[in-house]
């Protein structure tokens, strides 16, 4: 089993911007002190956060050897733009960049890059694919419907060839099957619960096979540890509930599996998605997912207003209590 963090989630809009900022580097510089195997950020536009790939750049190098990864909304790039950055990037975190293409789902950020959500698949898929031929090609021409371009010279060459490696984000079954014939790997939603992921890993499983790709799980979840469970929930609880009812409120449960809705009580958003308790209670949480074949793990635990020190001291006891049970499984 391999540890990563996710430094996303947001701010509210009072708190400080760069103290968000020092405390997401100080993870950064944890992580790498403790041996998780990946640093993560997610595609927050408008949503008080910092911009994914900016801020993966910084990371960089408070957490060189690293693997760097990022949750980005296709449907909303320009191919030409986000192959030369993610190439880039690649370039400067040594080639360990990993990018997990997702469909996006809030209606506001569609509004505010001005592109119908009902055109979020063919976008998504459109470029996947220029981007692909970006990285491959010398010259690349490519005619869609909604990105035309005539023999233009190929992007910058990323390290990792012939590109970054793919984990495809999804969380309905088709999306699922996605994953598994055009991805490198699946990145399972902070949202499924372990009911979902258990029968969408025998899918994904058999629809690798069926294309002879090597299947590799990586599952985002919300994670925050204490002495004690009832002590971790009580710091966690008033961060959780908020950004969880936020999302409710903006439509995300139209979004899941009815399985994994999330206009639901605290305890229910709880239960079977979150890795939360004291030290022996993460690592009986952890052996769930591991016994699922779960691979990876990239775990969160900041949501808005919760204070740099919870968070940072969240990290330093999953670090020094929970990873050395794993340490040899690496």
């Amino acid at each position: 089993m391999k540890f990563g963090l996710n430094l996303g989630g947001g701010n509210l809009p009072h708190e400080s911007r760069e103290e968000s900022l020092n405390g997401r580097l100080e993870k950064s510089r944890l992580a790498k002190r403790y041996g998780y195997s990946s640093i993560w950020s997610g595609a927050g536009y408008l949503n008080n956060d910092f911009h994914p790939m900016l801020l993966l750049s910084r990371v960089a190098a408070e957490a060189p050897g690293l693997k760097l990864g990022m949750v980005g909304l296709l449907p909303l790039y320009h191919p030409v733009e986000v192959a030369e950055q993610i190439a880039t990037l690649d370039v400067i975190c040594g080639g360990r960049f990993i990018l997990a293409p997702a469909l996006g789902w809030r209606d506001y950020q569609f509004d505010g890059f001005g592109i119908p959500k009902n055109q979020r698949l063919s976008r998504f898929r459109e470029v996947l694919k220029v981007m692909k031929l970006l990285w491959t090609e010398e010259r690349v021409t490519f005619q869609g419907d909604h990105f035309n371009i005539n023999d233009v010279p190929g992007a910058g060459k990323p390290l990792q060839e012939p590109y970054p490696l793919i984990y495809i984000a999804a969380n309905q079954d088709r999306g699922v099957v996605r994953a598994a014939r055009q991805g490198d790997g699946w990145l399972v939603s902070s949202r499924s619960t372990i009911t979902t992921i258990s029968s969408q890993v025998q899918l994904y499983n058999g629809t690798a096979e069926e294309y002879f790709k090597k299947p590799y799980i990586s599952a985002w979840r919300e994670m925050f540890i204490a002495e004690t469970r009832e002590k971790a929930i009580d710091i966690a609880r008033p961060h959780v509930e908020w950004l969880y009812k936020d999302r409710a409120a903006s439509g995300h449960s139209n979004e899941l599996p009815s399985a994994d809705r999330i206009d639901v009580e605290f305890d229910q958003v709880l239960k079977d998605r979150f890795i939360i308790g004291s030290p022996d209670d993460c690592i009986r949480e952890i052996y769930r997912y591991q016994d699922l074949g779960i691979q990876e793990l990239i775990l969160r635990c900041q949501w808005p207003g919760m204070s740099n020190e919870e968070s940072l001291n969240a990290v330093n006891m999953f670090g020094k209590e929970v990873l050395p049970e794993f340490a040899t499984k690496y």
